[in-house]
């Protein structure tokens, strides 16, 4: 008997019977008092049911009304396992050994072991960075990219920015609130997402390390070198002597 899962199996769907989501919003659920029987719903309606022991599936036309078995508009999961669970081809066997014990590559080892084959764990903390995106077609797109990767202005930012590069239409950013018409479109980031710069045209590596090193949240504008500062405070007699000096020598000079 095909059964319709009316609210009251809602109810027990919801302790634990949704068990398979596919593509294109459908997904498979799983009578509790009947582990032969799967129902296919797609945007919180059901749209048919699926007998597991024939593998046949019947599209739903109404309350209590079935259609002829067909192919389902999605692929029902392999099997169901003993807890309830849809497997989709997964052999559970291979992947649960038995408690206690640890595998490496087929043969039984020591917890240690195998973390010692995992090594370390490395995740690289980016959360304090800049974030750079890049919008527009790809010749414009990649030029700042690629600047990004070998420009030896941008060399001090290497591995200190999350860097992005879309298309206009993408969908990250089509929709997002992004401006998508620049030559390209060049946004900075804070690590919480406000936006530090924007430009619509690239200016050259030069121009977006010094955007970057004032977007940098340790910028110091009191640090900023002056190669030039120590000459500015010489006093100017000292200068004209300096002068006047330079001119004695280059005249004994000719005398010779």
């Amino acid at each position: 008997m095909l059964k319709f899962f009316g609210s009251a199996l809602i109810v027990l769907t919801a302790a634990g019977s949704l068990l398979g989501a596919a593509e294109g919003g459908y997904e498979w659920r799983s009578f509790p008092d009947d582990k032969d029987q799967l129902s296919l719903w797609r945007d919180g309606r059901q749209i048919g049911n699926y007998r597991v022991s024939t593998a046949t599936y019947y599209p739903r036309l109404g309350p209590e009304r079935w259609g002829d078995p067909c192919a389902p508009p999605c692929p029902p999961p392999c099997r169901i396992e003993a807890d309830g669970a849809l497997n989709y081809g997964l052999e559970v066997e291979r992947v649960r050994p038995a408690a206690g014990k640890h595998q490496l590559n087929g043969r039984d080892v020591s917890r240690e072991e195998v973390l010692e084959a995992l090594g370390v764990p490395s995740v690289h903390d980016d959360r304090d960075q800049l974030c750079v995106t890049v919008i527009g077609g790809e010749v414009e797109r990649r030029q700042v990219l690629d600047d990004l990767d070998t420009a030896p202005a941008l060399a001090p930012w290497k591995g200190r920015l999350k860097i992005h590069g879309y298309e206009p239409s993408h969908w990250a950013v089509k929709d997002a609130g992004f401006k998508t018409d620049g030559q390209p479109t060049i946004y900075v980031q804070a690590p919480d997402g406000k936006v530090l710069h924007r430009q619509d045209e690239y200016r050259g590596p030069l121009a977006l390390a010094e955007v970057l090193r004032k977007a940098d949240p340790r910028y110091q504008q009191a640090k900023d070198p002056d190669l030039n500062r120590d000459l500015a405070g010489v006093p100017p007699l000292v200068w004209l002597g300096g002068a006047l000096l330079l001119v004695l020598l280059l005249w004994k000079g000719d005398d010779k």
